[in-house]
């Protein structure tokens, strides 16, 4: 009995605190305990300071990939991400001193195996996991000449096996048949500076080498190489890629040229002069160029110079890597800023510390560039319509000067002309034209500041000849008002981007850490109105 009276005593001198009161507090606690450590957590950060020189990308994963480094200013090193260049782990590569790797390539028929090589002294080193675990081969040393190196790799299916090929600094091309265990060189037909390959596409079974004198290309089942000869000799070739039945070459100090067979070669006029081509990457439906200058994106007809991280990016890029299985996904390997990534097709990339998940549903569709045809289809018909109003009406006004010789006085009505000014309203609406002239790129080098430099050149030049034609006939005011292109521009909302993906892609590139502190305050306020309505109790 005295131990259950005293025991309110003790509960009398414990704080008043009500106990609903402690889910609040214990809420509390947990987001302070959850947002302190955020500026202590260090953002994903680039696992060297390297230029990353061989890149390739998982023929069976977008987000699984391996770099490979320079040699400076650390050792080099081989590297692989499996979340789409978020994070990465040093593979373990067993690489000599002074190894820097230049290339690398996926087996496209066996995600499992990739090659990666050295560009000082041509060391070939082979995983057979995906990049993990490597080993080194030396079967390709016994073919590789004195100071020769390898600089590019490439890989396709002949018969249904995978060959590899490698672009060499003096012996040409070698070839592998047995998944890398065995070299033999395939040169025929090469020589002088076409023995410096450096890159290869595949064009309708044609492979295409890129040297540093033009372009060779090995005809099916053929045994030696053939020179383009209508490609510009003298060239150095860094970068070969095709995309939608097109094959680019990017050289490095003569711009870009494009060819739909392969032997009928035009240079791109709209490919910004003056800057150096390192390699080219087709982004599933956009060509991207990686160069001194940074990146570079085709859109329709024009290169525009994409950023990283929102803001203009011109450092070097060395490698361009587009996901196989993925359209708009793309990757590049940089001078100084590790590898960026972009899922738009190469206009916009974000740097390792920028980037959020790989989700492909909201990895944006493929730009409709149709809407960019239409306009040109419908202005063709004016021409014709403006011929037809023009024929009817001299054939009615010849009889009437002959059946009107009697009323003499009407010529005293000449003050009529004094409404002849009207015609000079017409060439207002003419004078519409003038602004499609206004979209022609003559300008190669820079676009944007093409267009505002041309607008006021045109107009003043077609207002004095318009007004001459118009004023001596009255029936030319019948001409000008059929002006159809009026209603083209209401072809142009055709794009209806979704803004469901809008918010979710928006919500995905919050940080983890502002989601998580949103959901645990709004369990607070829930927890502290529960607490409010219910009203305090008596203890």
């Amino acid at each position: 009995m005295g131990r259950t009276q005293s025991q309110p005593q003790e509960n009398r001198t414990r704080p008043s605190v009500h106990p609903r009161l402690w889910p609040v507090f214990f809420a509390l606690w947990l987001m302070i305990a959850h947002l302190l450590p955020l500026p202590l957590r260090a953002q994903n950060s680039a696992p060297s300071n390297n230029g990353v020189v061989g890149l390739a990308v998982s023929p069976s994963d977008p987000a699984a990939l391996v770099a490979g480094t320079l040699n400076a200013p650390a050792a080099a090193q081989l590297y692989r991400s499996a979340d789409a260049g978020r994070s990465w782990n040093a593979a373990s590569a067993p690489l000599p001193p002074n190894t820097a790797i230049a290339a690398v390539v996926y087996d496209p028929q066996n995600a499992a195996l990739v090659l990666a090589v050295d560009g000082g002294v041509g060391n070939l080193f082979i995983s057979e996991d995906g990049g993990q675990n490597w080993r080194q081969e030396p079967s390709i040393n016994a073919v590789l000449s004195a100071n020769s190196a390898v600089g590019r790799f490439f890989a396709r299916v002949e018969g249904g096996r995978t060959v590899f090929y490698a672009g060499t600094r003096f012996d040409g091309v070698l070839r592998s048949q047995d998944s890398g265990r065995s070299w033999e060189r395939f040169s025929g037909g090469m020589e002088g500076e076409g023995l410096r390959v450096r890159s290869f596409a595949d064009l309708s079974g044609v492979l295409y080498a890129g040297t540093h004198n033009g372009l060779y290309r090995l005809l099916p089942d053929a045994l030696s190489w053939q020179a383009v000869t209508t490609f510009p000799a003298g060239t150095i070739v860094r970068g070969l890629e095709v995309l939608n039945g097109r094959i680019y070459a990017g050289t490095f100090n003569t711009g870009l040229y494009v060819s739909d067979n392969g032997v009928t070669w035009n240079a791109d006029p709209n490919f910004p002069q003056g800057v150096a081509i390192y390699d080219l990457g087709p982004a599933g439906y956009r060509m991207t160029a990686g160069t001194d200058t940074g990146i570079w994106a085709l859109h329709d007809t024009q290169w525009l110079q994409a950023t990283v991280n929102g803001a203009a990016y011109s450092r070097g890029v060395f490698r361009m890597a587009a996901a196989p299985n993925l359209p708009g996904v793309i990757y590049a390997g940089t001078e100084a800023d590790w590898v960026l990534r972009s899922i738009d097709g190469g206009a916009t990339f974000r740097g390792i510390s920028e980037m959020t998940p790989l989700i492909p549903a909201l990895v944006p569709p493929p730009p409709t560039p149709t809407p960019t045809v239409t306009p040109t289809a419908t202005l063709t018909p004016t021409p014709t319509e403006t011929a037809t109003p023009t024929f009817t009406a001299t054939a009615t006004e010849t009889p009437l000067p002959t059946a009107t010789p009697t009323e003499t006085p009407i010529p005293t009505d000449t003050p009529i002309p004094t409404d002849t000014p009207i015609p000079t309203d017409t060439p207002t609406e003419t004078s519409t034209p003038t602004e499609t002239p206004t979209r022609d790129p003559n300008a190669p080098t820079e676009t944007p500041t093409a267009t505002p430099t041309e607008t006021p050149t045109e107009t003043p030049t077609l207002t004095p000849t318009e007004t001459s034609t118009a004023s001596p006939t009255v029936p030319p005011t019948a001409t000008p008002t059929p002006a159809p292109p009026t209603p083209t521009p209401t072809i142009t909302p055709t794009a209806t981007p979704s803004p469901f993906a809008a918010v979710a892609a928006n919500l995905v590139r919050l940080p983890p850490i502002w989601v998580g502190g949103g959901l645990v305050l709004l369990l607070v306020v829930l927890i502290a109105g529960l607490a409010v309505a219910r009203g305090p109790q008596e203890l």
